[in-house]
């Protein structure tokens, strides 16, 4: 017969084995660890291990395994499927673990797995350092490099995978071990965009780089100029310097209005970077210019008004070769108008130093040049949760039949 744990006083012996707090359905502040930024997701698990120590998590896993429940890993909360999360079982929350180390002469921090892009971000900008991140503050480090990690220097120093050093991860049996390129570098291998399932990590080291200032902002377009500029924008990328990456899509303004955006980061000379944007200021009317040097943990946090911790959303994502005659028709007609004030089409440009990693030499494979389309359905109202997931799986569908390869 299974037993149901929810509520059972068999949790009390994990309690007493944890440094950190194990938060059941029946305490007060369970709602509030419960919820992730996906304010959509429901599951409730039968206990979260809020982890402050890696024997923290090596107890809640030994003791889950023996008790046959199912489990889970949480890091700073924004997958947006909710797979953090397992119904009636047991989450490893490592939210609170955010200590960050950074050594300047060698260039390199160490994270414990709950630090966000800008617990990192901020650590190293003491030293005039940063490292790749994903384009919000509050986004984990960990879940987003173990996914890969597109973000507004792919370019130049290729996804937060490709600065993996090495990684601390404790095993399905409760071992810590350590993956680098000299031990368990085949491990290390797969961290490299291969996804959170080998282990629970606990620990991070990124390879830094110097950079103190970026040029970058946004430049907004008319609606009815988006093809135009859309097709000259997949001209320019084409031969893009590797400092420039560009964000584009389509997104809503306060007053209602869609229009076209992009938006340019530039991680070299300031003088160089307003000569690569200045040609972008030419593909139509520019209806907003906010073009700016800014520090790189400004231009992170400069995006987090677009993910708010419980509005609901759902995604979906395809990857293209590039910007196509009927690729923009079907951004264009199947994808406008967006179906709430809070969805967007965002598109990631993926090219420079990430396309030079060799397919082989991480579990990220796809590394010729391309653009990643971000189809995000967002709503606060439950009478636009249909209308806008049906919109997303609609695109995705129709960007399938136009698309030049998966």
């Amino acid at each position: 017969m299974t037993t149901t744990y929810r509520h059972s006083a068999a949790f009390n012996d994990l309690a007493a084995l944890l440094t950190g707090q194990l938060v059941l359905p029946e305490d007060a502040d369970y709602e509030q660890v419960r919820q992730l930024f996906n304010g959509r997701v429901k599951t409730q698990p039968a206990a979260i291990a809020r982890c402050l120590t890696v024997q923290d998590v090596i107890h809640t896993i030994r003791w889950t395994r023996s008790h046959n429940l199912p489990l889970s890993v949480r890091g700073a909360g924004h997958e947006i499927f909710g797979r953090s999360l397992v119904e009636n079982g047991v989450v490893i929350d490592l939210s609170q673990m955010k200590a960050v180390t950074v050594d300047p002469n060698k260039r390199v921090a160490q994270i414990q797995a709950g630090a966000t892009a800008s617990d990192l971000i901020e650590a190293a900008q003491k030293y005039g350092l940063a490292t790749v991140t994903g384009t919000i503050s509050s986004v984990g480090m960990t879940g987003l490099t173990l996914g890969g990690g597109y973000g507004s220097l792919n370019g130049a120093y290729g996804l937060a995978a490709d600065n993996l050093l090495s990684a601390q991860v404790v095993t399905a049996d409760g071992q810590l071990i350590t993956a680098n390129e000299e031990e368990n570098a085949d491990l290390l291998w797969g961290l490299r965009g291969g996804g959170g399932n080998f282990g629970v990590v606990v620990s991070l080291e990124f390879r830094l780089h110097p950079l103190t200032t970026v040029l970058s902002g946004l430049l907004l377009y008319p609606l009815e100029q988006a093809r135009t500029v859309l097709h000259r924008f997949n001209e320019f990328i084409a031969t893009a310097p590797d400092e420039l990456t560009i964000r584009s899509g389509f997104i809503q303004t306060p007053d209602g209005q869609t229009v076209l955006f992009l938006s340019p980061t530039y991680c070299g000379s300031l003088e160089m970077g307003e000569q690569a944007i200045a040609s972008l200021r030419t593909f139509g009317t520019v209806l907003l210019d906010q073009m700016q040097p800014v520090s790189y943990h400004e231009l992170i946090h400069s995006n987090d008004a677009f993910s708010p911790k419980g509005r609901h959303g759902y995604l979906q994502t395809q990857s293209l070769d590039g910007l196509q005659t009927e690729t923009i028709e079907a951004l264009i007609e199947q994808g406008l108008p967006l179906p709430s004030p809070f969805s967007a089409i965002n598109i990631h440009h993926f090219h420079g130093a990430a396309s030079r990693v060799g397919v082989s030499e991480t579990a990220f494979a796809l590394r010729q040049d391309h653009l990643m389309v971000e189809l995000i359905a967002a709503w606060e109202s439950q009478d636009d949760e249909q209308r806008s997931i049906q919109w997303a799986q609609n695109l995705s569908q129709a960007l399938e039949g136009v698309m030049h390869f998966c």
